[in-house]
């Protein structure tokens, strides 16, 4: 009886033997088999590089470099605390932070998690030399973005930043991972789908020590593509060398096609800092700093009134519509009474009788005022917008403001109150409500330069293997004698005695434009130049926009000057 109980213990045993080996060999065949195959197989994945940037001439601004990381694979790693204090030893790093990062691995023991990032070369060979003794340590490459001209480019280009929760929720379909960087600012993030390239891997088998034993596949990264630039490497960088330490914009512009041949704005920054993890205190800083706004693109992000650069659009008003011409007059005594006030001009003698040229030519406010009221505030904001202002120049890049063009009918909305006459005088001589982008003032004063031409800025000439079409330019469809009396009075302005642009005045070549002086109650006026060169046949538009710079005509018109000259010398004229 006894032998026969235990026959049958036996017999028990060996059929729940024999299910288990037919369960786990069978039916969990497959599950087991990927388990396995992913001890065995490990997937390394190919990061592929951005496109190259590079400048009208092909000079490179924007390559890639090899960065080194850690990773670790967490079921590997056979004694934890070795690996800290090893690993920790060799990247001088706090052996807390590397226990606290080592630990978070854990989460994915099967899968590569990177801990450390942008090691140095020597160290990445240090880690290398003792991999026998680090199993489940990885030294991975990838290629990480080299801005060579640092801040000098900086708005135009932008820069790249760590994928976050919202794009990455947004473009995952379109293979986009949790590490992976995109374009944050500028023409990086304008066109980060043309600069992004497909990433690639590698199937390795390893042994149970980690140790590759044989490659069984690979997929090849493809780099993303080239972008040629309109900027002109030598021409930025003089505009930036001149500019700085002030905080404004610079801007140069071809009027015939609308290519940007120069795109400064002071505060910058340096794009190679949002880079490397490291950098976390210097990203936070440029973020954060509320006084300076280095990461604020003055060139077509920052509104300001532009002063009397606006008298040019007011004169269009009168010419073009008719109601006045270039032989009609009003007195300026040096003050202009309306109403309870008294609008004040710049000159305290005033300016005696003038026309209309000889008003731009010496920006007599006092002109502008009766020509503001004899207009309308309806009329002026008309030709406003017309000639480019209150909207978007369509510039390819990113973060671009309309600005505002105001009206009688914009005010009553928004404050429900009623336009005054002494709105529009002021109005006239740009202050007031309006407010405009030094991208826009570029965009009209090349319509002005180009007779009638309101063009689209770009930055972007051309993409590698890509067939890129720039708009057409707009017909604003001026009165050709209203543009030819505007072009003489800005040439005056510069070229002729008592003009407020004397400092732009260049013997190598004849330059027209307007000063502008833009009131500030709280600190010194906003300064403005823009210009066109030569007068005959315009080559180049540029504008100088200083904050706090004080009169338009000095510092302004001393470096419009200069930048004519330094294009000519480029030989860009």
């Amino acid at each position: 009886m006894r032998v026969r109980i235990f026959a049958n213990i036996i017999l028990f045993f060996f059929l729940v033997l024999i299910f288990g080996l037919s369960y786990t060999q069978v039916l969990k065949h497959a599950s087991y088999k990927k388990l396995s195959e992913n001890n065995r197989v490990r997937v390394v994945s190919l990061a592929s590089p951005r496109g190259k940037i590079y400048d009208r001439s092909g000079n490179l601004l924007v390559s890639n470099r090899i960065s080194f990381d850690v990773e670790v694979i967490y079921q590997e790693i056979n004694d934890v605390e070795k690996v800290i204090n090893l690993l920790g030893d060799i990247l001088a790093m706090d052996k807390e932070l590397l226990s606290k990062k080592i630990g978070r691995s854990r989460k994915m023991p099967f899968a590569p998690v990177k801990i450390v990032e942008d090691i140095k070369k020597e160290t990445a060979i240090q880690i290398e030399e003792v991999r026998l003794d680090l199993p489940g340590v990885i030294i991975t490459t990838r290629p990480l973005r080299n801005y060579i001209y640092k801040n000098i480019f900086s708005h135009a280009i932008g820069y790249l930043g760590k994928i976050s929760e919202t794009e990455l929720r947004k473009f995952k379909t379109y293979g986009y991972h949790v590490q992976d960087f995109v374009g944050k600012d500028g023409i990086e993030r304008r066109f980060n789908d043309y600069l992004r390239g497909v990433d690639g891997g590698l199937q390795i088998e390893v042994d149970n020590k980690g140790q590759q034993v044989k490659l069984l596949a690979v997929k090849e990264p493809r780099a993303g593509r080239d972008l040629y630039l309109s900027i002109d490497k030598e021409l930025q960088e003089f505009c930036h060398s001149l500019l700085a330490p002030r905080q404004g914009a610079i801007l140069a512009m071809e009027p015939s096609t609308g290519a940007i041949l120069a795109l400064v704005s002071q505060p910058d920054f340096d794009p190679n800092v949002f880079v490397s993890p490291d950098n976390f205190k210097k990203i936070r800083n440029l973020l954060d700093d509320s006084r300076a706004f280095p990461m604020l693109n003055r060139a077509i992000s920052g509104t300001y009134q532009p002063g009397s650069v606006f008298k040019a659009v007011v004169a269009a008003a009168a010419l073009d519509s008719g109601r006045f011409d270039d032989k009609k007059t009003f007195s300026c005594k040096g003050s202009f009474p309306l109403g309870k006030r008294a609008f004040h001009c710049w000159k305290e003698r005033g300016h005696g009788t003038v026309d209309i040229t000889g008003a731009i030519k010496e920006s007599c406010n006092v002109f502008f005022y009766q020509l503001g009221v004899f207009l309308g505030a309806d009329e002026i904001s008309r030709y406003a917008f017309k000639l480019g202002l209150g909207r978007m120049t369509g510039i390819d890049l990113p973060g671009e403001v309309s600005g505002l063009v105001p009206t009688p009918r914009w005010k009553k909305s928004k404050f429900k109150t009623s336009w005054f006459k002494g709105e529009t005088a002021n109005y006239a001589i740009g202050q007031g409500h309006l407010l405009v982008t030094p991208m826009q003032i570029l965009r009209f004063i090349g319509a002005i330069a180009n007779k009638n031409k309101l063009l689209t800025p770009f930055i972007v000439e051309r993409i590698e293997d890509v067939k890129l079409r720039h708009p057409e330019p707009r017909d604003i469809k001026l009165k050709d004698e209203a543009l030819e009396t505007i072009k003489e009075a800005l040439r005056m302005v510069v070229n002729a005695r008592r003009g407020t642009g004397l400092y732009a005045r260049s013997k190598e070549v004849i330059i027209s434009g307007k000063t502008g002086t833009a009131q500030n109650p709280e600190e010194k006026p906003h300064a403005w130049f823009a210009g066109f060169a030569p007068f005959e046949n315009p080559r180049i538009c540029v504008v100088v926009f200083i904050e706090h710079g004080g009169k338009g005509g000095l510092e302004p018109a001393q470096f419009a000057k200069k930048i004519v000259e330094k294009a000519k010398e480029l030989e860009l004229l």
